[in-house]
């Protein structure tokens, strides 16, 4: 895909996502039900068809990488507060530093998962592509929530929703300078990275559609909905 075009996709996610969270409340529970899909279809992706190929381009020392960003995504939550898997409950929000150390985090989240779509390969594979997208929507209308909830003002709040739509496009430049700079090696290991981050999420997604252990049809529906797509993505 188009480079310019991608990034242009992830770039409008957050700003759209803001201009309906004002127009109307996040339905927390529509966004769970998008967090499920997305995760099992992000999930399957991931699994079934991302991995194997990235342990046949970087063999097995890509292992240490991808659980770095497994391990990188548990530290960046202790900051975000779960946003990326759909929480809009922050507390401490009143005071403006949370929003801000959430927006660092996530910035750091969406710029890591930018760089491997330097790669002229990942940027092409669009099951993958689709699936990062899926994992956006849903985060940056909690993101969106969660700053409408803090009282953060307009302006301020417009303005850290434009940086975190730029995080994503600026990991993809800083990825198309370091796959020039130093070789492809450093786009797999970027691309290990992510994936590493998207597995932390995507099961966490999961594991939280069911918090209280209980059969739920509909979300099991939408889990399986996002699962049986991914395959057929692929095929």
């Amino acid at each position: 895909m188009n480079l310019l075009l991608l990034s242009s996709l992830f770039a409008a996610l957050p700003l759209a996502a803001g201009a309906w969270v004002r127009r109307t409340e996040a339905n927390t529970g529509l966004v769970k039900l998008l967090l499920a899909f997305s995760g099992a279809f992000l999930l399957s992706i991931t699994v079934v068809h991302m991995l194997p190929e990235l342990y046949e381009q970087g063999g097995h020392d890509i292992g240490p990488w991808v659980l770095g960003g497994f391990m990188l995504q548990v530290v960046l939550e202790f900051f975000s507060r779960g946003i990326e898997h759909g929480h809009v409950h922050v507390q401490g929000g009143h005071s403006h530093t949370l929003p801000l150390a959430t927006l660092l985090s996530l910035c750091l989240h969406s710029f890591t998962e930018g760089l491997p779509f330097a790669d002229p390969v990942v940027s092409a594979n669009l099951p993958f592509v689709a699936g990062v997208l899926m994992h956006k929507a849903p985060m940056a209308i909690a993101l969106a929530a969660v700053l409408h909830r803090s009282h953060v003002p307009s302006g301020r709040s417009w303005a850290m929703l434009v940086v975190f739509a730029c995080a994503l496009p600026v990991g993809i430049g800083a990825g198309l300078l370091g796959g020039d700079q130093l070789g492809k090696g450093f786009l797999t290991r970027a691309l290990a990275l992510a994936i590493g981050m998207l597995l932390h999420i995507s099961t966490t997604i999961i594991f939280e559609t069911t918090p209280d252990h209980r059969f739920n049809a509909k979300r099991f529906l939408t889990v399986l909905a996002g699962a049986m797509l991914a395959f057929l993505s692929m095929h």
